[in-house]
């Protein structure tokens, strides 16, 4: 072991204000996972002990093959969970899972997941997220009973993409009454991203009648949008079409001092978490440019809070109702940010983050 590795750790704990990291290695199907709490609720009994009803929530994503780049970006993904929690008003801790996609997955590695979720009982609840598809769910599912959102599952209400594109449909209306002045059937959008997320947004953008450009990785789901009106160009362009809304909708930190130069958006709105490599320091970046910044976690929290309905036994239809919520959030934050002269991200987490 390499000297100070614990106390590198430690280190970063500290920085970035996190609970527990857990390294979890399965000899047997070579799993390599990363699982962070990023807060923990307390409750506490009348004698002030805390009690055993504690859950954290927050999704399992199968990527990088570096594990440093890993445990960077759960660690983030983690903090975006709390806040929307804090978003939503709920008691609810924030973590969330990264498995290193350095191997194949097969029957027995999605398996192993599963029960690394299953023998924390309860304490992690995740939805199967980046880099799994739902058969992959199916599998680690079998293996424990905290896995949400699952199509299969009995009274499963399926992927969160369509709840969160749901709830970024009230945000955009927002964002174009109180900050572009024109109506959202009149703005453009450029989506990166046409997964579960991305395509169901440009779905719901094209019945509006907006202009939607979009891009993936992967062909056919270029193909698949394509056919319903969006117009496809490279993934290298995706981020400099001159448009009012860029929507990052895959990874995060897609965002930089780089990329920023290059940027011909008015507004950056979007599904992914984290889209800004350093967010106060690019957010800074992206005003002396004149593009505003709207938070991602007050934006894409309606997939959370479908996970959230569906362990209430709700429904579809409710989920969509409350989705709501980010309109009215949106609404607190633009408002917060004007009567203090601080931009979306600062107001955004003075009203939000722990």
């Amino acid at each position: 072991m390499k000297k100070d590795s614990a106390k590198k750790i430690f280190e970063l704990m500290e920085k970035e204000n996190c609970r527990q990291i857990t390294f979890h290695y399965n000899p047997k199907t070579k799993l390599k996972l990363i699982w962070v709490i990023d807060s923990i609720p307390e409750k506490r009994d009348k004698e002030g002990k805390l009690t055993q009803d504690v859950s954290e929530s927050g999704g399992t994503r199968f990527a990088h093959k570096d594990a440093d780049v890993a445990l960077q970006d759960v660690v983030k993904l983690s903090r975006a969970m709390t806040r929307k929690a804090n978003i939503l008003g709920i008691k609810e801790g924030g973590s969330k899972a990264v498995a290193l996609a350095n191997q194949k997955k097969n029957k027995q590695f999605l398996h192993s997941i599963g029960d690394f979720i299953q023998i924390h009982k309860g304490l992690f609840k995740t939805a199967i997220d980046l880099g799994f598809v739902m058969e992959d769910g199916k599998e680690i599912a079998s293996k424990t009973d905290y896995v949400d959102s699952l199509s299969h599952l009995e009274k499963g209400l399926g992927s969160t993409g369509e709840n969160t594109a749901e709830g970024m449909i009230y945000g955009f209306q927002t964002i174009c009454e109180e900050i572009l002045k024109k109506p959202l059937k009149e703005c453009s959008v450029a989506i990166q991203g046409l997964g579960a997320v991305g395509f169901c947004l440009a779905e719901k953008l094209i019945k509006l009648n907006c202009g939607v450009i979009g891009t993936d990785i992967i062909k056919s789901k270029c193909e698949k949008a394509e056919k319903i009106g969006v117009k496809i160009v490279s993934p290298d362009k995706i981020l400099s079409q001159e448009v009012d809304i860029l929507s990052p909708c895959a990874f995060g930190g897609i965002i930089n001092k780089k990329i920023i130069s290059k940027l011909k958006c008015k507004i950056i709105a979007g599904g992914a978490n984290n889209p800004l490599e350093n967010e106060f320091e690019d957010e800074k970046i992206l005003l002396k440019r004149k593009i505003i910044y709207v938070p991602d976690f007050v934006l894409n929290c309606g997939g959370f809070l479908q996970a959230l309905v569906e362990r209430e036994g709700g429904t579809i239809q409710e989920a969509k109702e409350k989705a709501k919520i980010v309109e009215k959030r949106l609404k607190e934050v633009i408002d917060y940010s004007r009567k203090n002269k601080t931009t979306l991200l600062e107001s955004a987490r003075k009203l939000f983050d722990r």
